[in-house]
């Protein structure tokens, strides 16, 4: 019994005891742990789309609601009532009420006569926009150009008629006077304009407009461009059509990325333009005189000369027709410098250089390797350049060849064994002993590309030295005075520097030649004759006003003095592509005796004359410092904007290049202009590269001059 009753006890005594346990519990803390529970549905999902409906039930209906709340209209008319196209509708009359002004005009009515009053004042013109006022003043000027009675003024003929007489071009009867007659030459100064201080001017070199050959279509003389269709020419006005074939050749093409232009140059100036049919292969262009060349060009789409070819229209032949046959013009790749190089030892012309043979051109800034046939060319070098080629190569002497670009010249490398066997011979015979490498000179005489014998040949730079032809065996001959059927000569211990080489024929005057002799080098001096010779119009003038100067000029290509009194003369030379000086001394004491650089084959030749107190006001002004034993370079660039430098001379002071503009100031920005050009003072006594670089096309323009202590050279960097 009692067994029981403490079983029934001791479930009570563990609960009583649980409670009195917990109650020592109450400092005990408990944190939570959970984690979250993420719930991803796609909103485009159909419980989505439910759910958000369900919380928010008004926001993206109400505009529906909107929609459904407004009554709708019926926009259809029944099927028995006719359309309406259209509706008579009568406006009530209106009626504007302006009070009229008069106003005055230039234009007097028979209503002036009767008394009617015009008020002159414009004060109510004030009160209009400007755009109102413009186009009132533009009514009175249309007004009185229709209403002026023109019958007394003089016609566009009467005009053109007495501008032309002004500038002297026709007389009082209509002649046109001939170009000899022309007062001064065209340049872009102002005539007269004494120029005895340099005046500064601060303006960017590109200020200046360039005269470009693709730029002036309508000439610079004013003239209209020939239209085609008119198969006619003006036989009043004495305008000549020239029609005759073109042909473009040496591996040029024309695509619709070119076009070909054709022009008349009359002394650098482009006038005529005429009109060229690629499908029949001929050209045509209308002239009013019969001076200066025809010019055709092919030209890219950024304006470069891809090709060139010309005449002169001095070869037509003179006459009162006004229908001329032109010749053929050849259009060629652009002028560039080629020379083609053979080894003394080959056989044929066109046998390869020697192995490894390499050609420098402007000293050394251009080098270029030779080709499998033996040429080596720089391109992008303008027309008239001219540069000193240098080619060496492997037991061979350097040879140096004074080239001008636009034809193919010929160098020969000779091998060391051959000069100094030649050096044997002379020395034997001479009983002269030689040290070191020697420099020569080495050449032949030709006329029209053939040898020719019975000529002697001089050094004029230095006569002492003595000629060494060759006999028919190719072999030293010192009993022979004159050169043999081959025509080869020679000179030995030449000193170095530029030198002028003079052929002679009895008393008469053959050819010359100009080379840079350097140590331990061999000068290609081929004297080349013609018996083809062109007429050359030559004129002497200032620099900036234009004005003729008399002067005495000595040309290498004249067998004697040439005295100009009018400034202006024609004259003779041989058709060669051939480097030439120039000496001009004018009658006056105001400038300055200059040496010049021409071509035998220009179209033209300029002289401009400068001032003995322009140069000095420039020295002073920028403080240049004389230097011994240097002289001055002067260059005048029409084309475009340019640079300058001397090739091979790095560290040449640029404070001693001063740019003018066309009129003779300076410019201040370090660039030269077009129209303008640069004076280099303190030139060492060197033979000179001048190098211009054209800031437009980039092109070069490379002249070589010697200059001597005291002495001024004056270059005209024309294409």
């Amino acid at each position: 019994m009692q067994g029981m009753r403490l079983k029934r006890l001791i479930p009570f005594a563990v609960l009583a005891g649980c409670f009195a346990w917990s109650s020592h519990t109450g400092g005990l803390k408990y944190i939570p742990i959970y984690e979250g529970l993420t719930i991803r549905a796609q909103k485009s999902s159909p419980p989505h789309v439910a759910f958000e409906e369900t919380i928010r039930p008004n926001s993206n209906f109400s505009e529906w609601d909107h929609f459904q709340s407004m009554m709708p209209v019926a926009l259809g008319v029944e099927k028995k009532s006719p359309a309406l196209f259209a509706k008579k509708v009568v406006l009530a009359e209106m009626t504007i009420q302006k009070q009229v002004e008069t106003v005055a005009t230039n234009v007097r009515s028979e209503a002036s006569s009767a008394g009617v009053g015009y008020s002159a004042d414009d004060a109510w013109m004030s009160q209009l926009s400007n755009a109102q006022r413009n186009r009132l003043q533009a009514a009175q000027v249309r007004d009185d150009v229709l209403n002026h009675d023109w019958q007394q003024e003089p016609s566009w003929a009467e005009s053109a008629a007495a501008a032309l007489e002004k500038s002297g071009l026709i007389n009082s009867r209509g002649d046109v006077l001939s170009p000899n007659n022309k007062k001064g030459v065209a340049v872009n100064g102002v005539r007269g304009e004494s120029l005895d201080r340099p005046s500064v001017q601060r303006s960017s070199a590109s200020d200046v407009n360039q005269n470009s050959f693709a730029s002036s279509a309508n000439g610079s003389d004013g003239s209209q461009s020939f239209v085609g269709g008119n198969n006619s020419s003006d036989i009043t006005t004495g305008v000549r059509r020239i029609v005759g074939p073109i042909e473009i050749t040496g591996g040029l093409a024309v695509t619709n990325e070119h076009h070909i232009e054709i022009r008349r140059n009359d002394e650098g100036v482009l006038k005529e333009l005429g009109r060229v049919d690629l499908m029949k292969g001929t050209y045509n262009i209308d002239v009013e005189q019969t001076t200066g060349t025809v010019v055709a060009r092919l030209v890219n789409k950024e304006g470069k000369t891809m090709g060139e070819g010309s005449f002169r229209l001095n070869r037509l032949v003179a006459g009162t027709q006004n229908f001329l046959s032109g010749p053929k013009i050849k259009v060629e790749p652009h002028p560039d410098y080629t020379v083609a190089l053979t080894g003394a030892y080959n056989s044929k012309a066109n046998d390869a250089a020697p192995a490894q043979t390499r050609v420098t051109f402007v000293k050394g800034v251009s080098d270029v390797k030779v080709n499998r046939e033996g040429i080596a060319s720089m391109e992008n070098v303008t027309r008239g350049s001219s540069t000193v080629m240098r080619a060496a190569a492997p037991k061979h002497l350097e040879t140096t060849n004074l080239i001008v670009s636009g034809k193919e010249s010929r160098s020969t490398l000779y091998p060391e064994s051959m000069v100094t066997a030649l050096m044997d011979i002379i020395a034997q015979h001479r009983n002269e002993s030689y040290e070191g490498v020697p420099s020569l000179i080495w050449g032949k005489v030709m006329l029209d590309g053939k040898p020719v014998s019975g000529i002697e040949v001089t050094v004029e730079t230095a006569p002492d030295l003595k000629p060494i032809y060759f006999n028919q065996f190719m072999m030293p001959d010192m009993n022979l005075t004159k050169t043999s059927d081959n025509g080869l000569y020679a000179f030995v211990q030449v000193p170095t520097g530029f030198h002028s080489l003079l052929a002679t024929r009895s008393d008469s005057i053959f050819g010359y030649v100009n080379v840079v002799s350097e140590q331990g080098a061999v000068a290609q001096g081929d004297l080349e004759a013609t018996m083809k010779n062109e007429s050359v119009p030559l004129r002497v003038f200032d620099a900036f006003s234009g004005e003729p100067i008399s002067a005495t000029i000595t040309m290498q290509s004249l067998a004697e003095d040439l005295a100009v009194p009018t400034g202006a003369t024609t004259i003779s030379l041989p058709h060669l592509n051939r480097f030439g000086l120039t000496r001009v001394h004018a009658d006056g004491a105001d400038y300055i005796p200059a040496r010049y650089v021409y071509n035998d084959n220009d179209d033209f030749i300029h002289f401009p004359l400068v001032r003995w107190e322009w140069l000095r006001a420039i020295k002073a002004f920028m403080k240049i410092n004389e230097m011994p034993k240097s002289g001055l370079i002067v260059g005048f660039v029409p084309d475009e904007d340019f640079e300058v430098f001397l090739a091979a001379y790095d560290n040449f002071n640029q404070q001693d290049i001063v740019y003018f503009d066309m009129q003779g100031r300076i410019l201040q920005n370090r660039k030269g202009a077009a129209g303008g050009g640069f004076v280099i003072y303190n030139v060492p006594e060197d033979t000179h590269e001048v190098v211009v670089t054209g800031t437009r096309t980039q092109k070069i323009y490379s002249r070589v001059v010697p200059v001597d202590a005291n002495s001024l050279s004056v270059l005209n960097f024309r294409e």
